[in-house]
């Protein structure tokens, strides 16, 4: 019944030049409560119809439609003559209407629902739709209602899907779109729709100067520039995402008019900055100026320009040619958001024939401001850090940052977080779980804090999961201090003798200088731990009343295969049980390890110290080849392959406490390498080229000798026969020169094929690209329709012309009587024209056949019949 009624009213309107209507529009909604939504349905029509709406059909996507009313305008006659609310014409366009149609519908639960509306009509005359007056509207929205996502509301826009352009000049539009979930958004560029939803037929994009294209993330988009004349229509969908899911989305259908005008469009300045510290007030200038000195209006929306937000807009200066406005929004905590507010701003003229106008979009992020530090204090082998409890009430705690390196940074206004590259370790959490605790006691972890050392913390507030927080906050000031030197600290160890048994490392330490000795008034003792990586430590050394530099020779030990790591305790002696004091921060020696390369060595190391390393020097065979070393790896290059080489690397670096022995120089064992080929070639790149006339697949592939190696010595081929099979070795070619491989399979082309290479040393590249061959490349299997067996020894056989991919054919031959005089199931057919049951020639004439051919493809088998006529001479 529908597409009866719908037909009937299309007739219609073709015999009425007056039906033309709908110019766009879109379905947005927003949640109530419960499974119940506010459904508002915009269109743009053509003012004067008498097509007009006061009333619409919508589809809920549940089964269920109702109708309803417009709820825009004044009361009064509508074009059409019925008595309604008239909806509003729109400022500085000559015939269109704006309309607004709102409902609220329940769901009964969870799902995916297509809110939709279907209009008989679009205007007449829009270029890009064949005969648009007779061509349905339709717009559709997706609601999805999931429990575990929570209330969802669609996206809203603040332009108008209708705009004014002109031919050659630069066309820029934008929804100004924005999601009060706080839902990120995307948008696609759709056809339009008309019947039932489905593409109109024979619509496209209109013509560019040079390109049309939608932006996914802003939503601009640019026509550069129209060609012609006239109104046209697009669409694009604007989804809407949480947690990486989508979760509805919007089409908007809209209509751009395209005239002739000379005039310019205006041009867009906006000064501000592009963040605003919550609890600030933010402001934002904005100037429009026109070159041809033009009327200017400004349009300026966005979110933050809801009531709940509370943003205002100031025209401060408006003359010909130039506006000027200024946006102030009083910020607070409750704005904070890991998205952006965008500003919509749109510059129209408002004293042409065709007003043009330019649109730009300014975003802003609201953040955080910075903690406040109040304190810190040194006691003993701990650094406690105090600041002042944050403004911010819904922040869930405090990210605490640590360095010894020198911090000269100052962040830019709209900077949040620290960079990674300053050197900060994040060394702690606080949360807001408990508003008194603002503080910190930093005890350096396993490693300890060392004496001498100055530390300079900073903190940020963060919101989220404190181990990958969604946001957090502008950086603390820093402030900063070091432990007082009243423990031992070690001050070296280095690798002096390599060897699995009798391997020395040479231990250094300095004694403290700042101890209480009306608390602890000695004599002292100082016992020296060791381990390697994963054992427990064991006392090694133990040394009294020392107040200078001691050094500990560590002997008979393995230094080729483990790394050592020391730690110092401290006792007071002055008691018969000895006092424990504290324990130094642990230091390691420096650890090398090599790997094989092709007549090359990588080499990597690493240490843990309790003093600043500077750099690194690499010695090949006590020579020294790299100075100034600041990672911790080098590749040692320009080797010879078998030859073994010796590795040493020295670290440089040291306290910033002159008190300490400077340079400290530590080195690592020796490591010894042989470098060889182990590196595989890089993968070749396939091409595959289809021979219909001799039925093979020729392939041929890049050369890695000429790319990225020079020992390339075989490829091997593999090959898949179909989909569902495996690959398997097909063959192997054994010239590097050779990259050319002809693959003969009993006119079977049907496959996927890729290619490695293997270098001199079996060492194998990854696989090249796949390529397949469909098996539709060549002519499937062509028949003849004449032969001549007359025993002259040419074209005394049926045969095919040309075949592929083909293994088995049901072939039958029929007389004018219908009767069955060959059969044969051979794809070469090799009929010599007798009968099969009598043995004897077959007269001349024309005879039928059905031939059902089986073919490989590479998605699988499949069959095709054929069937024809056979014309028979001698």
């Amino acid at each position: 019944m529908k597409r009866l009624f719908l037909s009937f009213f299309l007739l219609l309107m073709c015999l009425s030049a007056f039906a033309t209507h709908n110019r766009g529009g879109e379905i947005t909604y927003r949640h109530v409560s419960g499974y119940t939504y506010e459904i508002t349905v915009t269109t743009i029509t053509f003012s004067e119809s008498t097509a007009d709406r006061c009333e619409l059909e919508i589809f809920w996507g549940d089964g269920k439609s109702d109708i309803i009313s417009r709820v825009n305008g004044e009361y009064g006659l509508s074009p059409s003559g019925y008595y309604c609310m008239t909806g509003e014409l729109l400022d500085n366009y000559n015939d269109v209407r704006v309309n607004k149609y709102v409902a609220t519908h329940t769901y009964p639960g969870n799902g995916e629902f297509i809110i939709s509306v279907e209009d008989p009509n679009r205007n007449y005359g829009v270029i890009n739709i064949p005969n648009s007056v007779n061509v349905p509207f339709y717009i559709e929205s997706c609601l999805l209602i999931d429990n575990f996502l929570g209330a969802n509301n669609s996206p809203q826009t603040t332009m108008y899907p209708v705009d004014l352009a002109c031919v050659g000049k630069l066309f820029v539009t934008n929804p100004g779109a924005y999601d009060v979930d706080g839902d990120s958004l995307s948008f696609e560029l759709v056809k339009c729709k008309g019947l039932d939803g489905d593409d109109i037929p024979g619509y496209s994009l209109p013509d560019a100067s040079d390109f049309l294209s939608l932006d996914s993330v802003s939503g601009n988009f640019i026509w550069n520039t129209p060609t012609i004349q006239g109104e046209f229509n697009f669409a694009y969908r604007i989804y809407e995402w949480r947690n990486s899911v989508c979760i509805g989305y919007v089409t908007r259908d809209f209509q751009v008019i395209v005239s002739a005008c000379n005039n310019e469009p205006p041009e867009i300045q906006i000064v501000g900055q592009e963040c605003a510290v919550a609890g600030e007030n933010f402001t934002l200038e904005i100037i429009a100026t026109d070159e041809d000195n033009d009327l200017l209006n400004l349009e300026i929306s966005g979110e933050m320009f809801e009531p709940d937000f509370g943003a205002t807009i100031s025209i401060d200066t408006s003359y010909a040619g130039f506006t000027q406005a200024t946006v102030n929004w009083q910020t607070s905590c409750d704005f904070i958001s890991t998205r952006d507010y965008p500003i919509y701003i749109r510059a129209v003229e408002t004293d042409n024939a065709v007003n043009l106008s330019n649109f730009a979009t300014f975003n802003v992020n609201v953040i955080g401001d910075s903690p406040v530090l109040t304190d810190i204090e040194a006691v003993r082998n701990t650094i406690s850090l105090y600041w002042q409890k944050y403004y911010c009430k819904d922040a869930d705690g405090y990210l605490v940052y640590r360095t010894s390196l020198t911090d000269d940074y100052s962040p830019d206004y709209c900077d949040v977080g620290i960079p990674t590259n300053l050197g900060y370790v994040n060394v702690g959490t606080v949360t807001q779980n408990n508003a008194k605790i603002l503080s910190f006691t930093d005890d350096g972890g396993d490693s300890g804090l060392t004496p001498g050392v100055m530390y300079i913390y900073r903190i940020v507030a963060f919101w989220g999961n404190p181990d990958n927080p969604s946001m957090v906050s502008k950086v603390s000031d820093e402030l900063s201090t070091s432990l007082s030197k009243d423990l031992p600290v070690i001050t070296k160890t280095s690798v002096v003798n390599t060897d699995t048994v009798d391997g020395i490392v040479e231990v250094m330490f300095s004694p403290p200088t700042d101890i209480d000795t009306t608390i602890f008034p000695g004599p002292y003792r100082v016992d020296v731990l060791h381990s390697e990586i994963d054992d427990d430590f064991s006392l090694k050394y133990s040394v009294s009343d020392v107040f200078m530099d001691t050094v500990f020779i560590h002997e008979n030990i393995n230094t080729v295969d483990n790394q050592h790591v020391y730690y110092l305790d401290f006792y007071d002696e002055s008691t018969e049980i000895p006092y424990y004091i504290g324990k130094s921060k642990l230091s390691s020696s420096l650890f090398l390890s090599a790997e094989h390369r092709d007549r090359s060595v990588l080499l990597k190391w690493n240490c843990n110290v309790p003093w600043l390393i500077d750099y690194y020097s690499v010695f090949l065979d006590d020579v020294l080849v790299a100075d100034s070393v600041t990672s911790q790896e080098f590749l040692v290059e320009s080797l010879t392959n078998g030859v073994e080489y010796g590795f040493q690397v020295a670290s440089y670096g040291g306290f910033i406490d002159e008190s300490y022995p400077s340079p400290i120089i530590n080195y690592s064992q020796v490591v010894s390498a042989v470098p060889f080929d182990n590196e595989p070639p890089c993968a070749p790149s396939l091409y595959v080229n289809v021979d219909c006339d001799n039925m093979v697949n020729v392939l041929s592939w890049s050369n890695p000798n000429n790319i990225c190696c020079d020992d390339v010595a075989m490829y091997n081929v593999y090959y898949q026969s179909s989909t569902g099979n495996n690959f398997f070795l097909l063959d192997s070619v054994l010239y590097a020169e050779d990259t050319v491989y002809i693959h003969y399979n009993d006119n079977k082309l049907a496959g996927c094929y890729y290619v490695e290479a293997v270098d001199v040393n079996e060492n194998v590249s990854e696989p090249s690209n796949t390529v397949v061959v469909y098996g539709d490349e060549c002519p499937n299997y062509v028949l003849p329709n004449v032969f001549t067996p007359n025993g002259d020894g040419y074209n005394d056989v049926f045969v095919p012309i040309s075949y592929s991919n083909v293994y088995r054919v049901d072939m039958s031959i029929y007389n004018r009587q219908g009767r069955l005089l060959f059969q044969t199931d051979e794809p070469k057919i090799l009929w010599d024209g007798k009968d099969m049951l009598t043995k004897k020639d077959v007269s001349v004439g024309v005879y039928f056949y059905v031939c059902v051919v089986y073919s490989h493809s590479y998605d699988g088998d499949f069959e095709t019949v054929l069937n024809g006529y056979i014309h028979l001479f001698r």
